[in-house]
């Protein structure tokens, strides 16, 4: 297989699909997608709006850089201490979305292995607007979930979604290996229920309703 430089751009053809909670398809749900990482790929404006259709999903064909990183790629706990490195093609998807109120940048990496097996090797990351307006207030990972207070004071389970699927493959109709294809499924958790000051003085917190984020 031909392996194209690092530094020459291909076609990459994106296409996320949006699930709700009960994995129905979810229409017309705003989201921003940012591939890469250039330099302003933390800017407010970065990336393409789209609106999910009909079918549940925004497409967009666009050219990207696919990097190509020496990896330790591990499938257990025993295989960690001897697997050795390969190469993967790796792209950065980055997407805006919101949820609890608020706008909030996840970095989703997805690497492809020679296997043609596609991982995601590193965590996703979260990141809030900052004062100047751009998405670099980084939300913490602790045991698992992302967290972060709000201005009501309340902690948060971010990003809102879960990815369920992220896909990263060559077309075999391109030549050279010039054009892909990613996949992502994205389902969302239950909306954030602003609290509710009670009678008694306490409040309540929906929390979202997912096996590995909810705190």
């Amino acid at each position: 297989m031909t392996q194209i430089p690092t530094t020459r751009p291909v076609t990459l053809d994106v296409q996320i699909t949006v699930l709700h909670p009960d994995k129905s398809l979810a229409v017309g749900v705003p989201l921003r997608v940012i591939l890469g990482t250039a330099a302003d790929w933390q800017s407010p404006s970065a990336g393409e709006e789209l609106v999910t259709a009909g079918d549940g999903t925004v497409q967009c064909t666009l050219p990207v850089v696919l990097s190509s990183p020496r990896r330790q790629v591990t499938t257990n706990f025993v295989t960690r201490f001897m697997a050795s490195r390969e190469t993967t093609r790796q792209v950065q998807l980055g997407i805006v979305m919101e949820y609890a109120g608020r706008s909030w940048l996840s970095a989703i990496t997805v690497d492809r292995r020679a296997n043609g097996a596609s991982v995601r090797l590193d965590p996703m990351r979260v990141y809030g607007r900052a004062s100047d307006g751009r998405f670099t207030d980084d939300v913490p990972l602790h045991d698992g979930a992302w967290r972060k207070r709000l201005p009501s004071g309340k902690m948060a389970s971010l990003p809102g979604f879960a990815v369920t699927v992220a896909t990263l493959d060559p077309d075999s109709a391109a030549p050279d290996n010039a054009a892909w294809r990613l996949r992502v499924t994205l389902q969302q958790w239950e909306p954030y229920v602003v609290p509710v000051l009670t009678a008694a003085g306490a409040d309540s917190l929906a929390k979202p309703r997912t096996t590995d984020n909810t705190p």
